[in-house]
């Protein structure tokens, strides 16, 4: 049964009421004739009566009916079931001997005997009964509804005013929840969109009191540093009171958000256009003539509108352009633009004319935030084409509100389908709308052909796509994907360097090729653009997926100029990006500053805001990051680039020659000094002073460096004159300064002088894909060097790359490369070239090696061997320590509790962990909320929940983590299986049946 079933069948028993007895006296003489009396009088006045055992549960009741044998007893009951403040009526074997003045306030007496007395009574607790069991229907009810739609539940009066927020809304809305109990919801959540309110609001006033429920289109919660997207339903209540149940369902942070709406603030906009009876002209003129018709119409709306636009054939006779950042207004330019083309063109050499219907419709910027906006865009263009149809045609219709009341079906079935199989033009649709949105925000070529193919493998259906490119006259892989595990990419590169030939992908346009290693049906798609070929997509099916193949192929070449016009768009962006940076680097042998990653670009917005100032800057990092390269930024882009940059490191000066280093030293000073020597301090004047790993500096230079960073005035050494200069202070170090102000190594009062502002640099792993930025780079630069044709990585190279964890950061990077090139003689760097020592290597390398242990980890997930290890111990300590417990513990269910507070933290919200993990998202809610419920504190476990949350952290990564739970799960179970105890406490453990529990040691034993 559904949880929305389960709403619909809750019930009470209205006009009841209830005996409650002390099992000791329920087998007394008296209690019976009691009782019988009692009935007696309640079925008389339509009152339904039961009997239940008092218990601990009972003191939740507003009134209650007890029985008892005295006074004495009664004080007993109120005793032992803390029913203190509970409205009480006692009846008592002997009612004539009741003293008052014993009980509690709102406790009495009644004489059960005396007719007269005792129907009121009962009357009053029917009453009381009815209120208290419509309030907690109604409660229950609500909680379902809330568990089912959302988590987040505002209350509001008629006039539109809060009432009531539930605790996770008030935890979401933090401070300001205390006071919005009487205010306007919409002066207390801030909504930063005009729409988005505008829209919100109109939709709260148009609310009656009707018991019906609105759909909430998504819409943006600005908090203090995060905005997040929710959806969900509004509806009224009682009293003309109504309710906003909604559901998170996306996070952003707020500068991400804000600089999401700046660049991509835009609408997007579909034509579709279709023929007028082409069904007649093919029939008068021919297939062949009718074809060749279709072709041209192609070619003429491809040549008139702009580059960025998407135009496409359906497998029907219904042409579609989507028009990327195009209102209403501007949408409506262009397509009276083609309307006019088409109709004054004349097609073929028999010079035929032809009429055109027209359907236009256009999704604002925040409309696009729903899940299924494609097809809304699509339904709204198809009913404005059906509408150009249904008055004659040859008519540019646009859509508006009203015509979705006069449409039955999303479809026409008559009029309005574009081809016999909608499902496939929902698809390409599909497609073509995430490559717009993809196009638009992502200028990285590594990262663009990663997406590409995953939106390929999933959009296409397919075993495996790949996206090669030309480079050095050879097709490389740029990126891959597959669905099928255990894929032999490395086979299926080797067949592309064996079976094509980049001279012969002209004459593979859109052909399906031979089968694939006999095994497998493959189409081949070339990248062609400006009248070059910028490489191939490769798509493979199982064999007996032919007609996918064929039916694929054609789609993908509706998509496939516009795919090869992006990617040449991002590869002269990086090709220009790259010449800009390295001209402005002048770092000789170390790495340019390239990058793509989220944490580089949060780092360099850092360096862009503080150069033009004149800020002392502290650059943190591990060594080998780049710190210096950074220094180098922030001089670059301060008033002072074209002064001296003077670099001192630390770390490599003689301890007692640091001081004349820095502040210079007079003639005969010490032994040695001959002559005057003016110091790096004297030499940075008017430009910038870097000093590298400053925590190496003797606490006697740290006394004068403060004196300096202070004042800007120094003295030399064997001088009295203190000089000043105009420097600007940029320092590095790779060890926390904290620390070792605690230790006593370095001064306190220079630590907080010197961190005004502060840089941390992200170590090379957690850079997601910069790594492999960086070795194709000095790939690039090595082979120049030395005069070697290495064009790029193997697979296996790749992914040795990726997994390995580079704790000498990018200077061991730069290292390993350089001699990888020098070690391969071929085209290709291999697994063989690479020399990488440390453990990480060792795990990445056998990742496709796992046993069937770990056969559900995929390349995908990346799953570190070692983090596994541990999440085993851990469970084991889970077990051990859920034994030692008088109420035996359930383990599972504070195991599957962490995890999805795991999952809930890394997505934001139980709409998004649903989503990655595959799972319904009202099951997922219900289980949630359930595990919320159960008592799972045990102090015994705080601090290995800590360890357990750190591990799954680590364990949840990649894309692909529908598996991993399971995989947990039952680790969990074969702990638990092998212990030598009851198979009663390994239910309880595992908190499960006994049913349940026969059925896991099964998969245990076949495991």
């Amino acid at each position: 049964m559904t949880k929305l079933q389960r709403i619909s069948t809750l019930a009470y028993v209205k006009n009841s009421i209830t005996l409650y007895i002390d099992s000791d006296f329920a087998a007394s003489t008296v209690y019976t004739k009691m009782f019988l009396t009692l009935q007696s009088q309640a079925s008389a006045a339509g009152i339904a009566l039961k009997k239940i055992a008092l218990s601990s549960h009972c003191d939740d009741q507003p009134s209650m009916l007890v029985a008892c044998q005295n006074t004495e007893h009664a004080e007993q009951l109120i005793k032992r079931f803390n029913l203190n403040i509970q409205q009480v009526f006692w009846l008592q074997e002997h009612p004539q001997l009741t003293t008052q003045t014993q009980l509690p306030k709102n406790h009495w007496f009644i004489d059960w005997s005396n007719e007269q007395a005792l129907l009121p009574i009962l009357s009053l607790l029917a009453r009381n009964n009815d209120i208290y069991s419509t309030q907690q229907h109604s409660e229950q009810k609500f909680n379902l509804l809330t568990e089912c739609l959302g988590e987040l539940v505002v209350t509001l009066s008629a006039e539109g005013k809060i009432t009531e927020l539930n605790l996770a809304l008030s935890a979401v809305l933090g401070d300001s929840s205390a006071s919005a109990i009487g205010k306007d919801l919409l002066s207390c959540i801030k909504i930063p969109s005009d729409m988005a309110k505008n829209r919100l609001q109109n939709i709260l006033s148009d609310l009656e009191p009707t018991g019906a429920i609105t759909r909430l289109p998504p819409f943006p919660i600005q908090l203090e540093n995060t905005v997040i997207i929710v959806d969900g339903f509004v509806g009224s209540l009682r009293h003309q009171d109504n309710i906003l149940i909604m559901r998170q369902v996306g996070t952003w942070q707020r500068q991400k958000w804000e600089e999401q709406q700046t660049a991509h603030n835009q609408p997007v906009t579909l034509l579709l256009i279709n023929p007028v009876d082409f069904a007649k002209f093919n029939q008068q003129h021919g297939g062949k003539l009718a074809d060749q018709v279709l072709d041209e119409i192609m070619l003429s709306l491809t040549n008139l509108l702009r580059t960025a636009d998407f135009v496409s054939r359906y497998s029907g006779v219904v042409f579609a352009a989507h028009l990327p950042e195009t209102n209403e207004k501007h949408g409506q330019v262009l397509a009276a633009r083609v309307r006019q083309m088409l109709v004054n063109k004349s097609f073929t050499q028999k010079k035929l004319k032809l009429n055109f219907s027209f359907g236009i419709a256009t999704l604002d910027a925040e409309e696009q935030l729903e899940e299924q906006s494609p097809l809304k865009l699509f339904r709204r263009a198809n009913t404005a084409l059906q509408a150009a149809r249904s008055i004659g045609g040859d008519k540019l219709v646009a859509w508006e509100p009203q015509f979705d009341a006069n449409i039955i079906a999303n479809l026409d079935h008559i009029r309005g389908k574009f081809s016999d199989v909608p499902r496939d033009d929902f698809r390409l649709l599909s497609l073509q709308w995430d490559l717009i949105r993809l196009i638009g925000t992502t200028h990285s070529l590594q990262v663009f052909s990663k997406q590409i193919c995953q939106m390929l493998t999933a959009g296409m259906q397919c075993e495996y796509a790949g996206l090669y490119l030309v480079k050095n006259q050879a097709l490389i892989l740029s990126s891959c994907s597959t669905s099928k595990q255990n894929m032999d990419v490395e086979s299926v590169q080797n067949w592309v360097s064996t079976n094509i030939q980049l001279a012969s992908l002209n004459n593979l346009r859109g052909k399906p090729l031979k089968p694939f290693a006999e095994s497998c049906q493959a189409i081949i798609v070339p990248l062609f653009t400006r009248n070059q070929c910028l490489g191939m997509i490769l798509l493979r099916w199982p064999l007996s997926e032919q007609k996918n193949a064929e039916k694929y192929s054609t789609q993908l070449q509706q998509v496939s100029p516009n795919l090869a016009a992006a990617i040449d768009r991002i590869v002269l962006l990086e090709n220009d990006q790259r010449k800009t940076v390295i001209a402005q680097s002048s770092m000789g042998d170390q790495h340019e500053l390239l990058f793509e990653s989220a944490a580089m670009r949060t780092v360099m917005q850092e360096v862009q805001l503080v150069a033009p100032t004149d800020a002392s800057v502290l650059i943190t990092g591990e060594s080998g990051t780049g710190k210096e390269l950074i220094a180098r930024q922030i001089h670059n882009y301060s008033s002072l680039r074209v002064k001296p940059f003077i670099t001192v490191d630390c770390s490599t000066i003689v301890e007692n020659l640091i001081e004349s280093e820095l502040f210079g030293h007079r003639k005969g000073a010490f032994t040695g000094a001959t002559n005057d020597q003016p110091g790096l301090i004297a030499q940075a004047d008017g430009g910038t002073l870097f000093l590298d790993e400053i925590g190496e500096l003797p606490l006697d230079i740290q006394s004068k460096l403060l004196r300096f960073v202070q004042e800007k005035t120094y003295v030399a050494v064997g001088d009295q004159r203190v000089r000043k200069v105009d420097v600007r202070l940029v320092l590095a170090t790779n060890r926390n300064l904290l620390d070792e102000v605690a230790m006593g190594r370095f001064r306190s009062d220079l630590y907080y002088r010197i961190n005004g502002f502060t840089v941390n640099l992200p170590p090379l792993h957690q850079r997601g894909d910069d790594a492999l930025l960086l070795c194709r780079h000095f790939l690039a630069k090595f082979s120049q060097q030395y005069k070697k044709e290495i064009i790029d990585f193997t697979p296996a190279a790749i992914n040795i790359l990726q997994g390995y964890s580079w704790p000498g950061n990018i200077r061991e990077l730069q290292n390993a490369i350089m001699r990888a090139v020098i070690l391969c003689e071929r085209k290709l760097i291999d697994s063989p070239h690479l020399d990488l020592q440390e453990q990480g290597y060792i795990k990445a390398s056998a990742a496709h090696l796992l046993s069937s242990e770990h056969e559900v980890f995929t390349d995908e997930t990346k799953v570190n061997i070692a983090q596994f290890s541990d999440i085993s111990i851990l469970l084991s300590q889970l077990v051990a320590i859920a034994l030692q417990q008088t109420r035996l513990f359930p383990a599972s269910a504070w195991l599957e509790l962490r995890w999805l507070t795991v999952c809930l933290v890394k997505w934001g919200s139980l709409y998004q962990v649903a989503l990655q993990l595959d799972q319904s998202e009202s099951t997922l809610r219900r289980r949630f909320a359930k595990l919320n419920g159960l008592d799972l504190s045990l102090s015994q476990l705080d601090e290995l929940a800590i360890e357990c949350d750190i591990i799954l952290g680590q364990l949840l990564t990649g894309n692909t983590n529908t598996l991993l739970w399971s995989k947990i799960e039952m680790t969990l179970h074969q702990i638990v299986i092998k212990k030598e105890i009851s198979q009663q406490k390994k239910a309880q453990l595992l908190n499960v049946t006994q049913p349940t529990l026969r059925k896991i040691l099964q998969q245990v034993l076949i495991s």
